[in-house]
């Protein structure tokens, strides 16, 4: 243990003691995914048939004693009538679960997932709720809210995919595509000469595993043919992962290998694409070479990168080429396999379907009048253009300016209105706030619904995570929606990082119709301090940067305070939060980690620096060939400088760097920067040659790699002076052990001291131990405070 200074002006005595400390800010890391801290934050509404009317989930707490109970309700909400009610009698579908199950049903929390209402044809008004279809107790229920009875239905699997005449389901078994007539439960199967590397019907899985579980096929609207792929790894190279210390109690190590292709390798996954008849059995190939897997493999289908025109017989798909430099959107005739191409797309940096590589593509296929709304940054901004896919030919640019299109939230045809969250029009705003508008398809004609200095969220399924956890219970967002399908209302989150969200029931006006939920934070510790929003000046000093500012609960302008640099090393989104808790980046988990960082004593800046995304597509090509650059340390340096100018208690002599979920900042803030960061911790270390190359290094560096004038951090370990920290999980495929021992051996050779912690058997995850002793390390070396004595943090 190094001596500690005795020279420090922070307070840290008393009740203010290191343990103290800890405390609280474990109370708060424990409020990442859970409703420890705050629930109800964000509404999700399931509308029901094409009504005005939707449910959703109100999470409720009940004190009991000193302890407080949490529950649910299922709430309808009629928008015509802004009412908001019960969905259905919770206790009687309780009491016909019961008895049925003989299993303990709580009336407050019902243990039901997948769920779906209908009204039922005889329902005179359609407002209410008929039937409920739900999953309970690994089966398939119908509860019937006249009758007050549940039947049994056939649980069908939710990878599987069902046609459209609802006769049979498609499904992956012993890698070939199989059958089921869900009538009968007869099966057959459909393709027989599947294989280990070389399976029909799946998504991919570039981080090394299977991000999508559903099957890629999809039925024809007359589900007499099905598209599908077959995934071809047969030539890409195996990585192995070494399990030191097996989890069966074993002595002697193990070796799993997984296909992993690095950019610039020869091979990479690609799929096959492929059309069955149903009826026949006879395959049709399409006459196209085998696309490449891209980011995330979230699965073709999925990704909506293919889909089938209304006639049965044309399907379309996206081809992005390699380096993400070209994007085909093409159509195949099912009939004989021939491919034409309708558009494309060629860019000198990089091609982004969307801002955000964890979503789903932000373009609209629209079968019923044979268009596609596509997305595009052609104009240096992300917008929306209107294709017809019978000719290829543009009819109309839907939006344009200098300000970019986030999501498309709700497409109705019949009105030719889009609708859509954009960012940036107001340039008195936080370019980062989203508002809710509607676009005329064919005039481009566009009117603002809800707006203001806020973040505006209309929900649409778009995240990574097929099903979501609304408060600790599964649901399928992919029914979700913010528009209401008449396009009459909206359901929208208004937050801000300093502020309680509120949910809000909107017409087409933007008048408040109902407040639906606000955001409740009685879990909150009575200490908590908000963040401040803040804006800084980049290092070219005339570009606006943004981010937030943690503050300790106990904070005094009068003392001076050590400073944490929190970063992240991903290109895709921003690392600042503008909705508070579940409403920030990744539901919140950085908002809340840097909120407990300043729990511990010091004052905790994070900023979105050049090179990161949703603003103009030169802002993030500002990191294009040099993935690392994204972080753009100068930016941070001088957006911490200015901050330190005008809060004189930030102490620039003692300033920390960390990157906690990937990313090098940690490590290449220390080397590059060693005279202003002293302390540096990196978890999970990022070197695009060894990440997976169809999601990370060729989408952002090329095939070839960094285009820059770049040094790895190994050339640069000479440079290091301060106190270093590295941390890894032994079996994390996306950010192998071989990055992080690259650097090891440099600093080894260079005989330089440095931290290591390495884990056995953790993945590309934290734990309560490694978050633990990241907080050691920093307050051991930046607040020169002693720690804790093995304190017992949980998360």
């Amino acid at each position: 243990m190094p001596s500690i200074s005795q020279n420090s002006t922070y307070n840290t005595g008393d009740d203010q003691s290191m343990e103290a400390r800890y405390q609280r800010a474990q109370t708060i890391i424990q409020g990442t995914w859970t409703n420890k801290l705050t629930f109800n934050d964000t509404v999700y509404p399931f509308w029901i048939e094409d009504s005005d009317c939707f449910w959703y989930v109100r999470t409720t707490k009940t004190i009991e004693g000193d302890s407080a109970k949490m529950g649910r309700e299922f709430r309808l909400v009629d928008a015509n009538a802004a009412t908001n009610a019960l969905a259905f009698d919770h206790l009687a579908l309780a009491k016909a679960l019961a008895e049925i199950t003989q299993q303990m049903v709580d009336t407050g929390d019902l243990p039901i997932t997948q769920v779906e209402m209908q009204f039922g044809a005889d329902s005179p008004d359609k407002k209410t709720v008929k039937t409920i279809h739900f999953t309970a107790f690994d089966q398939r229920w119908c509860f019937d809210t006249e009758t007050e009875t549940c039947t049994e239905l056939e649980l069908i699997p939710t990878e599987w995919e069902v046609s459209p005449d609802g006769k049979h389901a498609v499904f992956i078994r012993d890698f070939n595509l199989w059958v089921r007539k869900l009538a009968t439960g007869e099966e057959r199967a459909l393709t027989h000469d599947g294989e280990a590397d070389y399976i029909y019907g799946l998504a991919g899985r570039g981080w090394g595993v299977v991000a999508e579980p559903r099957v890629q096929a999809r039925w024809s609207a007359d589900s007499k043919r099905l598209f599908t792929v077959q995934h071809d790894e047969r030539q890409v190279k195996a990585l192995p992962i070494v399990h030191h210390v097996p989890q069966d109690g074993s002595l002697r190590p193990t070796v799993k290998y997984n296909k992993i292709a690095y950019p610039g390798d020869e091979h990479i996954a690609t799929l096959r694409l492929l059309c069955i008849d149903f009826d026949t059995g006879h395959i049709q190939d399409a006459n196209y070479r085998q696309i490449p897997v891209t980011r995330n493999s979230l699965g073709l289908f999925s990704s909506n990168l293919a889909w089938w025109n209304t006639d049965s017989r044309h399907a379309y798909f996206v081809d992005v080429e390699r380096g993400y430099k070209t994007v085909r959107v093409l159509e195949l005739n099912t009939d004989n396999g021939e491919v034409r191409e309708l558009f494309k797309e060629i860019t000198d940096t990089q091609i982004n379907l969307m801002h955000n590589g964890d979503e789903q593509p932000t373009f609209k296929p629209m079968p019923e009048s044979n268009e596609l709304l596509w997305f595009s940054e052609r104009s240096g901004w992300a917008h929306l253009y209107l294709y017809d896919l019978e000719t290829g030919a543009l009819k109309n640019t839907v939006t344009q300016g200098d300000w970019v299109v986030r999501q498309i939230v709700h497409v109705d045809p019949a009105q030719r209105l889009a609708f859509i969250q954009t960012a940036g029009r107001a340039p008195e705003r936080d370019p980062y706030y989203r508002d809710l508008c509607q676009v005329h398809l064919d005039t481009g004609d566009l009117i603002t619904w809800v707006s203001g200095d806020h973040e505006i969220t209309a929900v649409t399924y778009k995240d990574l995570s097929v099903y979501y956890n609304i408060d600790g219970i599964p649901h399928d967002l992919r029914q979700s929606n913010g528009v209401s399908p008449t396009g009459a209302f909206a359901v929208v989150n208004r937050s801000r990082a300093d502020e309680v969200s509120h949910n809000i029931l909107v017409d087409q006006q933007g008048n408040s119709c109902l407040e639906l939920e606000v955001a409740d934070t009685s879990g909150l510790p009575a200490t908590w301090r908000w963040p401040e929003p803040i804006k800084v000046l980049a290092a070219d000093g005339h570009t606006d940067l943004y981010g937030l500012l943690f503050r300790p609960s106990d904070f005094s302008p009068e003392q001076s305070y050590p400073i944490l640099t929190y970063v992240s090393s991903s290109p895709d989104f921003p690392i600042t939060a503008k909705g508070s808790f579940s409403n920030g980046v990744i539901s919140g988990l950085f908002y809340l980690e840097a909120a407990a960082l300043a729990e511990l004593g010091f004052v905790v800046v994070q900023i979105d620096a050049r090179g990161s995304s949703y603003r103009s597509k030169a802002f993030k090509d500002e990191s294009y060939g040099w993935l690392e650059s994204c972080c753009h340390y100068d930016d941070l340096i001088a957006g911490t400088r200015q901050l330190a100018k005008r809060y004189p208690y930030m102490n620039l002599d003692r300033v920390g760097i960390i990157s906690t979920y990937g990313g090098p900042g940690g490590l290449q803030g220390l080397l590059q920067h060693p005279d202003f960061y002293k302390v540096g911790v990196s978890n999970q270390l990022h070197d695009s040659r060894l990440m997976s190359a169809p999601v990370w290094g060729e989408q952002f560096e090329g095939t070839f790699g960094p285009s820059r004038e770049y040094q790895y951090p190994e050339a640069l370990v000479g440079k290091l002076k301060g106190k270093l920290l590295l941390i890894n999980g032994m079996l994390d495929t996306t950010t192998p052990p071989a990055i992080v021992f690259r650097v090891v051996e440099a600093l080894h050779k260079a005989n330089k001291d440095f931290d290591l912690l390495l884990l056995p058997n953790l993945g590309h995850a934290t734990s309560s131990y490694v978050k633990r002793r990241t907080w050691d390390y920093l307050v051991e070396h930046l607040l020169e405070t002693e720690p804790p004595k093995e304190f017992p943090l949980t998360l």
